[in-house]
């Protein structure tokens, strides 16, 4: 069965770059770079500390 870990919505402000993670439990976590590939990694870097086994 499937089950939601996550929401990631990502924006652009200007020269920067907004991540916005929605876990289910209601909590948020915002993020901000000005280079795409580092806020993708941070995005996959905080996702994978939450949820690796």
């Amino acid at each position: 069965m499937e089950k939601r870990l996550a929401e990631v919505e990502i924006s652009k402000d200007g020269d920067v770059y907004l991540a916005r993670i929605i876990l289910p439990s209601g909590e948020v976590i915002n993020l901000e770079n000005e280079d795409f590939e580092e806020v993708l990694e941070q995005v996959s870097n905080d996702l994978n500390e939450r949820f690796s086994d």
